[in-house]
Order: C-alpha cells, then sequence, then structure tokens
C-alpha cells in the first residue's frame, strides 16, 4: 500500500460530488463512505456537491434519489448539498481571472480540423491530442466572429510541462504534459466543462483532500492546473481502486446489486451495507470483516487502501449482512423487517392479521435469514394457501405409504392436545416419533411439509404454533387427501 504521505490527522475538508444522472452506484457510495469517514475520523467536514452541469441527463428525481440513498446510509453530510447549476457566476468570474492571467485562449477550429490533427498524429505514433491556434491576430478573429464561428476557450497546457501527483493510493504518479490537449474550460456558449467547475468548485469551497474513483485520475492533472493558474493550492488526492464483479468486469446489476437501492430493495441492512463497501479496497488487518460504524470511524485510514481493484462479492455480502441480523436484539429485528416488508408493499392485501404474524415469526426467521428478502422463502407459506413444492412433493412420494402414516399419526396425536403451545405440540409429537419408531428427519420432515409445502421453513413446532390449530389440521387433512389419492391410483 503507498505511504507517500502519512495519514491525515488534522481536521479535513472532503467532497462526495456525484452527477444527478442516475441511482446511486455501488462505487459512488464507497466513495461517499471514504470521504464521510475521513471527515469524522479527523473532525473534519464533508460537503455534499451535485456536480449537475451535464442540463440534459440530470434530473431532480435523481437528485432526491441520491440524497435519500446517502440518508438511508446514514452518511450525513456538513454543508451543502451545492449545485454546480447555481454556480454559473461563479464560474465565469474564474474564466475571466483565467484570460487576465493568460492562461487560456479562445479555439476557432472546427471539428473537422481537430479531427485532422488526430489522425496526423496517430500516423506520426504520437498521443492525439489537440492543440488549438494560440497566434491568432484580432483582425482574423473579427473575420472569423462575423462568419458565426464562436469560440471554445481551452486552457494553454505547456507540451514541454510536467503535473506529479503524490498520491495517498497509487503513490507518486506523472503526468508529461505532451499527452495533454488543450484541454477546453468553456464551452462557445459559455457554460463550464466538468474540468473547470470541478476545479474551482474544490478551490472555492477549501476542500483539502480529494478521494474519488481511479477512474478519475487523468482529469487530476488538467484540474491542478487550473486551481494553480488561479493563484490556488492544490488539494491532496487519492485516487481509490475501482469495483469490479466476481468476473472480473466492472460492477452492474448482472452482479447482483449495482446501486444502493438495489441494496435496500434487496432487504440489506444499512449498516450492513457500510460494512461491506468500506472493504471495498480497504482492510484493517488480514482477519477482521466486522465492524459497526463507530468502529470504522475510528479505525479507517486512507492509508491501507489498497490500489487492486475490489471485487464485489453478493454472498460476501449476505454473510456480513447475516451476522448484522443476528447481532440486533429481537425488539430491533422484528421492528426492522415489518418496516421493511411493509415499505417493499409485502404486506398489502394480506389482512389485518398479517404484520402480527410477520412479529410472531421474526424470531424464528433470524437465525436463518442473510437477508430480510429472505423472508417468504421461510415464512411466506404463513400467507398463502397450501402449495406443495415440487421438491418437497418429491419427498413424500418417495414413499407414499410411510409419508401417509408418519403425517396421519402426527395428525392423531395433535388432535388429543388440550393446549395449542410449541411446548406442548414438540412434546406430543416427540412422543409420537418414539412411539411409531421413526428417526427424527423421516417423522418430522413429512409433518413440515404437509403444513408449509416447504422443505425449508421456521421450525416444525413453531409453525404449527403459528398457524394454530384448526388451519394445521386443515392443512394436515389437505396433505393427506392428496397423498391418498396418489396411493389409490397406484
Amino acid at each position: 500500500m503507498a505511504r507517500n504521505r502519512p495519514d491525515i490527522t488534522a481536521p479535513a475538508r472532503v467532497r462526495f460530488a456525484p452527477s444527478p444522472t442516475g441511482s446511486l452506484h455501488v462505487g459512488g457510495a464507497r466513495t461517499a463512505l471514504f470521504n464521510w469517514l475521513i471527515a469524522r475520523n479527523t473532525g473534519g467536514t464533508f460537503v455534499l456537491r451535485l456536480e449537475d452541469t451535464d442540463r440534459e441527463r440530470s434530473t431532480p428525481e435523481s437528485e432526491a434519489e441520491i440524497l435519500r440513498c446517502l440518508a438511508w446510509l446514514g452518511l450525513d453530510w456538513d454543508e451543502g448539498p451545492f449545485r454546480q447549476s447555481e454556480r454559473d457566476d461563479v464560474y465565469a468570474a474564474a474564466v475571466e481571472r483565467l484570460k487576465a492571467a493568460g492562461a487560456i485562449y479562445p479555439a476557432y477550429e472546427t471539428d473537422e480540423e481537430l479531427e485532422a490533427q488526430r489522425a496526423a498524429a496517430r500516423a506520426d505514433k504520437r498521443a492525439p491530442v489537440v492543440r488549438g491556434r494560440r497566434d491568432r491576430d484580432p483582425a482574423e478573429i473579427a473575420e472569423l466572429e462575423a462568419a458565426g464561428r464562436r469560440p471554445v476557450w481551452r486552457f494553454a497546457v505547456d507540451p514541454g510541462g510536467e503535473t506529479t501527483i503524490e498520491d495517498y493510493v497509487r503513490g507518486t504518479v506523472r503526468f508529461g504534459h505532451g499527452a495533454i490537449e488543450d484541454f477546453v474550460v468553456a464551452r462557445s456558449d459559455g457554460t463550464p466543462t466538468y474540468n473547470l467547475a470541478a476545479a474551482v468548485d474544490d478551490l472555492e469551497m477549501g476542500i483539502t483532500h480529494v478521494v474519488r474513483g481511479e477512474d478519475h485520475i487523468s482529469n487530476t492533472p488538467k484540474q491542478m492546473m487550473v486551481i494553480r493558474a488561479l493563484g490556488g493550492q492544490t488539494p491532496d488526492y487519492a485516487h481509490i481502486p475501482l469495483i469490479l464483479g466476481e468476473d472480473k468486469k466492472r460492477l452492474s446489476k448482472r452482479h447482483g446489486a449495482a446501486s444502493v437501492e438495489d441494496l435496500e430493495a434487496a432487504g440489506f441492512l444499512p449498516r450492513a451495507a457500510i460494512n461491506a463497501l468500506a472493504l471495498l479496497g480497504w482492510s484493517f488487518d488480514d482477519k477482521t470483516t466486522m465492524f459497526t460504524v463507530d468502529e470504522l470511524v475510528e479505525k479507517f485510514s486512507i492509508t491501507r487502501v489498497s490500489k487492486s481493484p475490489a471485487i464485489f462479492d453478493m454472498k460476501k455480502l449476505k454473510v456480513i449482512n447475516g451476522r448484522h441480523l443476528r447481532l440486533m436484539a429481537n425488539d430491533e429485528f422484528t421492528d426492522a423487517l415489518a418496516g421493511w416488508l411493509r415499505s417493499t408493499g409485502y404486506l398489502d392485501g394480506k389482512g389485518p392479521e398479517a404484520e402480527e404474524l410477520v412479529r410472531a415469526s421474526a424470531p424464528l426467521v433470524k437465525r436463518k435469514i442473510s437477508t430480510f428478502a429472505e423472508y417468504d422463502d421461510l415464512a411466506g407459506w404463513l400467507f398463502r394457501p397450501l402449495e406443495i413444492e415440487p421438491e418437497a412433493w418429491e419427498t413424500l412420494t418417495r414413499d407414499v405409504r410411510h409419508s401417509i402414516q408418519v403425517i396421519g399419526g402426527g395428525l392423531g396425536r395433535l388432535e388429543q392436545l388440550p393446549e395449542w403451545t410449541v411446548e406442548a405440540i414438540k412434546e406430543a409429537l416427540q412422543d409420537q416419533l418414539h412411539i411409531m419408531g421413526e428417526a427424527a428427519r423421516d417423522f418430522l420432515e413429512p409433518q413440515r411439509i404437509a403444513i408449509t409445502g416447504r422443505t425449508v421453513s421456521t421450525g416444525t413446532y413453531e409453525s404449527l404454533a403459528l398457524l394454530g390449530r384448526e388451519e394445521s389440521f386443515r392443512r394436515y387433512r389437505e396433505t393427506l387427501a392428496k397423498l391418498a389419492e396418489l396411493w389409490a391410483a397406484a
């Protein structure tokens, strides 16, 4: 791990600057988290800035969703949200200062002329960079303007220069200016480009550390040039690794979850999502994987971020989430589960007793599920008519006669119970199991299938108690009738 610089200890001003053109990607959330942890660890400031200069793709809906997802994760910001679309006067003033400093020049080249420059460079095996003419005289400029040409403003890059980044993650990175074109800072309509707006904002907002994805590293020397031309001091930089799926390709929905919204919809806890996001490129040691948010704030260090791509593993995320679920107090878990099921519409149309059933079943599923979305697999049968899954039906029909005997034996014994409690049900079925001389699995699995239709569910005794006496008996008899019909046909 790169340690070209000591760790960040002084109060840091950091920023998260998403573009509101879509949902909050897992990579963006990880960037936000690292910045937030640095701010909280150093007693610094976390600034939220919305880079919405792409007027066509940026939407209020996307902005609202990004803010909501940050709030869901618990990543509160200290300043902002600032919107670049509301700062045109700041950028216009910066452009005028750059003009006065001679750092930028008006470029009138057409797209065809620029492409010809690139083609010539490629033919000479040079970097396909473009540079406008910086020596046009006033008469030529007036003629171009009269013909309707409007210039873009390009930064006058010194082709023989070099920009060096002392990066917290990647170490010393050098960019020769011969491979950096005279980049545009203002379009022909006067609107700022990303590299101008980001640089000006970092300078004007006093950002001390820029922590962002490594895909931005090629922009960094350009932004450093702008800041220096404006007389400012550049921030320190840390370019964190990209996040890949298990197939080593850029993370997308095919890997299970590409956005924070996906994680929320899949039933993950915010605290578990934070824990898992922190481990995408960072580690405290070689063995610790479980962290509370407070522990992450205390232990996080940018110098422990790896240069290697981070691999997003949905299985590991589920393991971490399951552990966090089991660490919750039962009341907290129950409230969180019921809240998630309500928010997803799962309880809609299931009747007034549905939430009561969820709350009663919550402690039974807690030890088995890894996300809230798995609740239906374990306890969804409570809310539906009996439907025996193919795998479960195959289990019963391997020996139809035996299944009829043990299910009938269980029903007969349960019908004699004076009270319907988990303890009474367990004692009765255990006693019947021994009377019939059956192995526990061979006796109890058919009981489970008879009432749930599944081979995997909440515990058999607890499931019977949840269903209630009458519904349990009805399902027993329905299953026995199906088996009897099959037996008669044979």
